[in-house]
């Protein structure tokens, strides 16, 4: 009993301290959306040879957090099996566990991202002021779904790496002012189109706000690039001028994609010096093996995999003011398993998964140990 209201101590601590900027101690976790899935066919996971609850591996190895993404109308294919019923059985399972909740809207069907930000099907044709009503609605519905099941998220992240805007066409592909420190996007050519994002924003804002009596959870603004600070002082730049309030900056950092670490530790200082809020890495993730040895920083190993994590670790924690709050690891539950074997890249995220093919779990998820 006394150990239990220890953890539970602890994790009061770290959501109020980000909440107030300067955690108790750094959040650390992982996005965890496919693993009733990968369960439910098979897959099993493992601590020193012995099958155990992975929920239960990532928090006795020092974890707090574990975030999970939410589809509109997924069509089950590729990995996006998210559905709000889906989401709400496994989060049940995280709030069970005495750990925090981080709630990823994608506002899409499928996979949303800076190349992808299609409207749900549902929602196509609708005008402008029907589409800012149905977000609204659809965000206050959905929280309260989660709270009637008793697994209020702590977090929510309204829109999944929204660099590009969401919910195209509406709401981008946006205008880059930073076009030439921006990779180009597979989706269509860039608009004008910061105010239409910026109304569609404020609607999901306005829902995750709504109707909780437990004061509403903090809203987290989420964008790729976690190393190019053109990019984030752009986008942030963007938001501020047109009044988008929300509590916490949310990045991706992915070594192979979006700079090296120096990169990353600089823009961390800038977004804390320039917008005072806290900032989390909310997907990262390291190659076991393949992967090309030039763009990474440590060796393509399970070695290499922890060392990465124990720096990126440091450098999140060393954010000037206290601003660096947390990392959350991206998929390192998807492994194939014997009733499934998943999309073509499933062997990708295999290789930089923080379990092996055999469902062994690899050292570096004692880097995630805050």
């Amino acid at each position: 009993m006394a150990a239990r209201l220890r953890k539970t101590v602890i994790l009061a601590l770290t959501v109020a301290g980000l909440a107030q900027g300067g955690a108790a101690e750094l959040i650390t976790g992982a996005d965890l959306s496919m693993l009733q899935y990968l369960q439910d066919h098979g897959v099993e996971y493992k601590e020193a040879g012995q099958t155990k609850d992975p929920l239960l591996i990532f928090k006795d190895h020092g974890c707090s957090c574990v975030r999970l993404r939410l589809f509109v109308a997924p069509n089950g294919n590729d990995g996006q099996v998210n559905t709000l019923s889906y989401t709400l059985r496994l989060a049940k399972r995280v709030k069970q566990a005495g750990l925090m909740f981080l709630l990823d809207l994608h506002f899409s069907d499928g996979w949303a991202d800076p190349g992808h930000q299609a409207v749900p099907a549902e929602w196509a044709g609708l005008s402008h002021p029907q589409l800012v009503e149905r977000v609204f609605a659809y965000t206050r519905e959905s929280l309260a779904a989660f709270r009637r099941e008793g697994c209020r998220p702590d977090v929510v992240e309204v829109g999944n790496e929204i660099t590009n805007g969401l919910l195209w066409p509406d709401g981008g592909p946006l205008a880059d002012a930073a076009k030439e420190s921006t990779p180009a996007s597979p989706g269509p050519p860039a608009t004008d189109k910061w105010d239409s994002m910026a109304d569609l924003l404020k609607a999901a804002i306005r829902g995750v706000r709504a109707d909780d009596p437990q004061g509403p959870p903090k809203i987290m603004i989420h964008i790729d690039k976690g190393g190019n600070q053109a990019v984030c002082r752009w986008f942030f730049d963007n938001l501020q001028r047109r009044d988008v309030t929300f509590d916490v900056i949310g990045l991706s950092y992915y070594p192979f994609w979006h700079g090296t670490l120096a990169d990353l530790k600089a823009n961390l200082a800038a977004l804390a010096q320039t917008y005072h809020k806290d900032i989390m890495v909310v997907e990262t993730a390291y190659d076991t093996g393949g992967g090309d040895q030039g763009k990474l920083p440590y060796p393509i190993t399970p070695a290499g995999q922890q060392t990465f994590l124990q720096e990126l670790l440091r450098i999140v924690a060393a954010t000037p003011d206290g601003r660096g709050q947390g990392v959350l690891y991206w998929a390192p539950e998807w492994i194939m398993g014997r009733q499934w074997h998943g999309p073509a890249w499933s062997g990708q995220c295999e290789a930089r998964a923080l379990f092996d093919s055999s469902g062994n779990m690899r050292p570096a998820v004692d880097a995630l140990r805050p």
